[in-house]
């Protein structure tokens, strides 16, 4: 096989041969700048498989064309008669065909940076015993609209950290978005045909999380952390065309979900451990929105009235639109939420209107507070993190509850030695007492708004962490003081430009993640000290970025750094 510049024979050993498949169907649009993406990679050794899925525009003749032009890399394929017969199919008649020991994948509307497969495959070669790299995607709004953000996937674990199966599972059934984006996916041949490739019967729609899965449960995976793959948001992709015929909803239950998490429960491995192993609880989990509702077409109305309930929801409109302005459909939707809340039933909400509030406790005296209720489900999407060398302030109960035997050792931290269980003594704002790199995950759960120093406090947690290591903090945003000893040192509420910056400039931006919860309701609700169980479910889920009651940021040390030059 020819080097990337027609010149060079590779090193079979020192520089294997990557298969690049490239599925597509009637792609034309963005067809050529994707196989471009790919040629003028930097890595000296790759193939290129363009496979035809039944394409009925150009773009069959454009993939005739880019081969007949480069047939040294560049190959096409197509079912016979020209057949249509979904992406799994396609994306296996790539896999038949290819002769690299390593197969990555990019779709015909997204794109890589030139550095892409060199970083990847150094990553793969350095690890040995891991079958996968797993990395990120830019989510590329910007090639339509200059003025818009482009943003990261998030990743499960920090980059370099090697994942043993069936982790990266685990973190996708907490957290949906956890997913290996497929253009960010390189993987060993040996280990795609251990799985037995893509699954036919999943023609569109979590076809990747299928073959994902798959390998999620069988190999080793390394984290990349690399921004070198473009995935392009655009209005003609198979996602967005799923969204608007309600198949597929990022947030919400949609038919496509389920049937991946019902075919889930039928591998052997999740039924080998369905007497009570953690994966099995996550999947009773993810499937628990689906009970009394069926794909079938007698379940169709349920699902469309959960869709129109996302299309009137302020927090998925905003999550969605990605913008700083909020539009005025979602500024309708919150302003309606008060109109509401009188007359529910509720001792609590019916109290709303009074010039005190009903609780000065937070709520505890009447439940689970609203901040505690946002904090927990923070925990528990990212419990995959609290494993190792635990620290946790104040006592260890969020880590013997989400981290559970992922934990090897766990310690408490107070600035007092006589609370109970403590065992690091310590003021975080100079971190006299911590030892360097000494936890593996650290939970700061509403503690640093306590402390005046904020940058000196997030210095010491940044040193204290292991490389590879992971903080879940949280800082209260719209809140109450407290009216116990704490309110002396109450100095801060933040918001979440203050978070990123605070913790960016320590971990760097691209290693935090910060999600503002919380609405107007919800928010006033805290206020007044009325408990997470006396609202209604679907105000607890409306996230409005203009009330930002709770603020939780996920930062991490990296073990590889990410490639110069890949950030836009």
């Amino acid at each position: 096989m020819a080097a990337a510049d027609g010149n060079t024979e590779h090193d079979p050993v020192a520089v294997p041969l990557v298969s690049v498949i490239m599925i597509f169907r009637n792609a034309a649009k963005f067809f050529d700048e994707a196989i471009d993406s790919v040629l003028t990679q930097r890595y000296p050794a790759f193939e290129l498989l363009l496979c035809d899925d039944g394409s009925s525009d150009s773009s069959t003749a454009t993939a005739r064309r880019r081969a007949a032009l480069d047939p040294v890399r560049v190959r096409y394929l197509e079912h016979p008669e020209h057949a249509h017969r979904g992406m799994s199919s396609t994306r296996n008649l790539g896999l038949a065909a290819s002769q690299g020991e390593l197969v990555a994948f990019l779709d015909a509307d997204d794109k890589w940076d030139p550095a892409h497969l060199a970083g990847e495959v150094a990553l793969l070669i350095a690890h040995p015993e891991a079958g996968m790299v797993c990395g990120q995607a830019v989510d590329w709004h910007t090639w339509a609209d200059p003025s818009a953000v482009d943003t990261a996937s998030p990743l499960a674990w920090p980059p370099g950290v090697v994942v043993p199966p069936p982790g990266m599972l685990g973190a996708l059934l907490r957290r949906g978005d956890l997913r290996t984006p497929t253009c960010n996916l390189l993987v060993r041949r040996s280990a795609l045909e251990a799985v037995g490739g893509s699954h036919d019967e999943f023609r569109n729609m979590y076809e990747d999380q299928v073959l994902l899965a798959r390998l999620y449960l069988t190999q080793v995976c390394v984290i990349s952390g690399n921004r070198t793959a473009w995935y392009r948001r655009h209005e003609d992709s198979s996602s967005a065309r799923a969204i608007r015929d309600g198949s597929y909803d990022p947030y919400l239950p949609s038919p496509t979900r389920e049937a991946f998490l019902r075919w889930l429960s039928t591998l052997p491995q999740m039924q080998a451990e369905a007497a009570g192993g953690e994966l099995s609880s996550l999947l009773a989990e993810a499937l628990r929105p689906y009970e009394g509702l069926s794909s079938n077409e007698s379940a169709r109305p349920a699902y469309a009235r959960l869709h129109h309930r996302r299309r009137t929801t302020a927090g998925s409109l905003v999550r969605r639109a990605g913008r700083a302005t909020i539009p005025a459909a979602v500024r309708r939707r919150v302003r309606g939420l008060m109109r509401r809340v009188v007359g529910r039933g509720s001792t609590g909400m019916a109290a709303i209107g009074n010039v005190f509030p009903l609780s000065r406790q937070f709520g505890y005296d009447r439940g689970l507070p609203v901040d505690r209720f946002y904090i927990e489900r923070f925990l528990a999407a990212n419990a995959h993190a609290i494993a190792g060398r635990v620290l946790e302030v104040g006592d260890r109960y969020y880590t013997t509850r989400y981290g559970g035997d992922r934990v090897t050792h766990s310690d408490v931290l107070n600035i007092d030695p006589a609370i109970p269980d403590t065992t690091v003594v310590a003021d975080l704002a100079d971190g006299a007492g911590i030892a360097p790199e000494s936890f593996d995950c650290l939970v700061i759960t509403q503690t640093l708004h306590l402390l005046y120093d904020l940058r000196a406090a997030v210095a010491t947690l940044h040193r204290s962490l292991s490389p590879g290591g992971t903080v879940l903090a949280t800082f209260p945003g719209i809140t109450a003081i407290s009216t116990d000893r704490w309110a002396d040192t109450w100095y801060w509420a933040l918001t979440p430009l203050s978070a990123a910056r605070l913790f960016g400039e320590v971990f760097g931006a691209a290693n935090i993640e910060v999600v503002a919860c919380g609405n107007v309701l919800t928010s006033t609700a805290f206020l007044y000290g009325i408990a997470a169980h006396e609202l209604r479910a679907q105000d607890l889920e409306l996230h409005d970025p203009q009330f930002p009651m709770l603020i939780t940021v996920r930062a991490y040390r990296p073990l590889t750094a990410e490639l110069p030059g890949t950030s836009r």
